[in-house]
């Protein structure tokens, strides 16, 4: 646990493997210089934008993980970010190493509450060795006043696998880049994403899906809901590079619109230089289906009520894909306790069948 940047519990059970290496990104830099140096800010360089260059300068907080070599790490790994610190800036960056054949999965979660200024410009990077399988999930709550600059990039060996799911419910403004680059014969990349702005929040989403090599296979599914005045767009590029033949990708964004002053555009591209692939995208908006809304009012549930249940109907395509209990009831419970709070519960006029 981080509090404003500044690592304040840290706890490994016991029983894990014993050269499993988690802990704060600044303590790991300072002890084991030989495990971070040859990975942190390699996928993320400095010099790639002017925001990745004020990170490296303020880097403060983070976690780093090195996952050994054919080392499975049975409990998930979490890792949680609070900020309650109004007009601070912090700069945290996630490390995670896992070595050829071995498996992991982390949970990094930021939270705060409602701040009248914050900024968090966050960095992740991720690196599958070949055979190995990495779970990452991203659940992102900050509060209203907090501006939200979110990188991930992330490269898969051979034969390796690499399933992330990004969260997105808080902050008045966030961007968040996902990219995975297929760097290796036989990886696969699942890419899933959830998230539901409200009043007037506006969300920039990014992803690439990067196919270097041959024989490779990315599938992206991205899902949002709006209401009241709230902005989403989405932007999607999958580049299929000269060497990745027998590709296989696709991409597609779905977005629900809850109230006529939302707004979500949702841009999928396609750059495809090889010949023998197998590619696809497709994105939608729309308005919630107002014949659910009746039939469901018409049972006596309040409009409010109903949407929360067409909602969490309309993200359960995405949860579904989440194969481990732990990690899904946990993604399950931050989206209905969101819709809670942005649905709410309050008393309406019901409807007669």
């Amino acid at each position: 646990i981080q509090h404003n940047s500044t690592t304040t519990i840290a706890h490994l059970d016991p029983t894990m493997h014993a050269d499993l290496h988690f802990e704060g990104i600044d303590a790991a830099v300072a002890d084991h210089p030989e495990l971070v140096e040859p990975y942190l800010h390699r996928l993320v360089p400095a010099d790639r934008t002017k925001f990745t260059a004020l990170h490296a300068a303020f880097r403060t907080g983070g976690t780093f993980v090195h996952v050994p070599r054919d080392t499975a790490i049975e409990l998930p790994l979490q890792a949680l970010t609070y900020l309650d610190a109004d007009g601070a800036a912090i700069f945290p960056h996630t490390l995670l190493v896992v070595e050829a054949g071995a498996e992991v999965t982390f949970i990094d979660r930021y939270v705060s509450p409602d701040l009248e200024r914050a900024f968090s410009n966050a960095i992740t990077e991720i690196y599958v060795g070949d055979g190995a399988h990495v779970r990452y999930v991203s659940i992102q709550e900050w509060g209203s006043g907090v501006t939200h600059l979110g990188i991930q990039r992330a490269t898969v060996g051979r034969d390796a696998t690499l399933r992330t799911l990004n969260i997105g419910f808080g902050a008045s403004l966030a961007r968040a880049e996902a990219e995975t680059v297929l760097a290796a014969p036989g990886g696969f990349s699942e890419m899933l994403g959830v998230f539901f702005a409200d009043e007037d929040q506006h969300f920039d989403h990014r992803s690439i899906q990067d196919h270097v090599a041959p024989n490779c296979t990315s599938d992206l599914l991205y899902k949002g809901a709006l209401r009241d005045h709230s902005r989403a767009v989405y932007s999607g590029w999958v580049h299929v590079r000269p060497d990745a033949q027998k590709t296989n990708a696709m991409q597609t964004s779905r977005n629900i619109v809850l109230s006529e002053h939302a707004k979500a555009d949702a841009i999928p591209n396609l750059e495809i230089e090889a010949n023998d692939v197998r590619c696809g995208h497709a994105a939608s908006v729309g308005p919630v289906d107002e014949d659910a809304i009746f039939y469901l009012m018409s049972r006596g549930i309040p409009r409010t009520e109903a949407e929360r249940l067409i909602v969490s109907g309309f993200f359960q395509e995405v949860l579904d894909r989440v194969k481990i209990d732990e990690v899904r009831e946990g993604a399950e419970k931050a989206i209905q306790d969101e819709l809670a709070q942005g649905l709410g519960t309050q008393a309406e006029p019901k409807v007669s069948a």
